[in-house]
């Protein structure tokens, strides 16, 4: 099935071998991702009569033997490398009230994430920037060059919190090393974001994120765990596409690798290069599962995800944020030599990546 990522069959594999193991000292779970439910063919119909949404390019390119088309945010790297785009953001907080009573408050995680280097200009290995802003240059440097090329995120508005109430029957909550969490069904947290963009008149053209604090999701069962955000595009009238970002903001030590805003600067890349979850590419395995088919989707945080050390620090303000490490468009595409910065193939330098994608086809 074309716009498939096969992450149930792994978290299968791996997922449950971590809950034999999971107690006071243990992750709680492994981290995941979910990835966009429109499906790609059913997209292309809809952003070819949509009249508003976010502004975007598209190109095509050879893989193997195939030419893929892709759309990004923004405007072209290629033929615009001097243009600047900045998109409007808006920040909604999430409250989680489960049937025991106990609530989990997304409104510090959604000040946090507006303090973070996914808004706030920080210094990163290749230059200074909003982190995601600053990877795309990365990612596109053969055409950009120095050439004043951006894509940022305008500083977001945080509306008031939002309460979302959860049934019995699709959550509860649990503790590890004294930190409050909850797990949420997938399928019902999808169903209320979908409901919320549709009901929030969020405006096509600017980018809604939603924002939990120690919330995750489950797929079909709880030990199924964990799914950190998201990513996906929804009508919520004629003529507009609304793209938008589902997020938690981990406390350090629920999971190895990400922590704070790591899942938010994973799903702002995919939304930027994949922002309609239209962007096919030939079938990938990841580095840690050679011989699995894991996802035929442009999204270039998801190759770095099983890595342990997927995130990395970096300081802002004198506070310690975590970023993901993300593929370059080249490995996704197999492009050799690398169109990124220094040949590579991953961001954070010496590369997790050392070569483009494994293809199943």
């Amino acid at each position: 099935m074309q716009g498939a990522r096969n992450w149930i069959q792994l978290i299968a594999i791996v997922g449950l071998a971590a809950t034999m193991t999971r107690g006071q000292t243990q992750p709680i779970g492994v981290a995941h991702f979910g990835h966009p439910e429109t499906g790609a063919a059913n997209m292309d119909t809809l952003m070819n009569t949509a009249t508003t949404t976010i502004p975007y390019w598209s190109d095509s390119i050879y893989s193997g033997t195939k030419s893929f088309s892709y759309s990004m945010v923004g405007a072209s790297p290629i033929t615009s490398p001097s243009s600047t785009t900045t998109i409007d953001t808006e920040i909604q907080p999430l409250t989680f009230k489960f049937s025991n009573g106990v609530s989990i408050s997304g409104v510090a995680a959604a000040t946090e994430a507006a303090n973070s280097p996914i808004f706030v200009n920080t210094k990163f290995q290749t230059g200074t920037g909003q982190y995601v802003d600053v990877y795309q240059r990365a990612n596109f440097a053969k055409y950009i060059g120095t050439k004043p090329y951006h894509v940022r995120l305008g500083l977001p508005h945080i509306r008031p919190a939002i309460v979302v109430t959860v049934p019995k029957a699709s959550g509860s909550t649990s503790k590890s090393n004294g930190v409050t969490y909850g797990l949420v069904d997938y399928t019902f947290v999808t169903k209320t974001i979908i409901n919320l963009v549709k009901a929030g008149k969020f405006h096509p053209t600017t980018l809604p994120i939603f924002v939990a604090g120690n919330v995750f999701e489950y797929q079909q069962i709880s030990v199924l765990c964990c799914i950190l955000g998201y990513h996906d595009v929804t009508t919520p009238a004629t003529g507009q596409l609304v793209t938008y970002i589902y997020t938690s903001l981990p406390t350090a030590g629920l999971f190895t690798g990400f922590a704070d805003v790591a899942v938010l600067s994973h799903e702002v890349a995919e939304w930027m290069d994949d922002p309609f979850g239209t962007n096919i590419v030939r079938y990938w395995s990841t580095v840690q599962h050679p011989g699995y088919c894991f996802s035929d989707l442009l999204e270039v945080g998801d190759p770095i995800e099983y890595f342990p050390n997927a995130s990395f620090p970096v300081t802002l303000n004198g506070k310690t944020y975590h970023m993901q490490d993300l593929a370059f468009f080249s490995w996704l595409t197999g492009q050799k030599p690398s169109i990124a910065v220094g040949g590579r193939y991953s961001y954070l330098y010496p590369p997790k990546l050392k070569t483009y994608a494994k293809f199943c086809n």
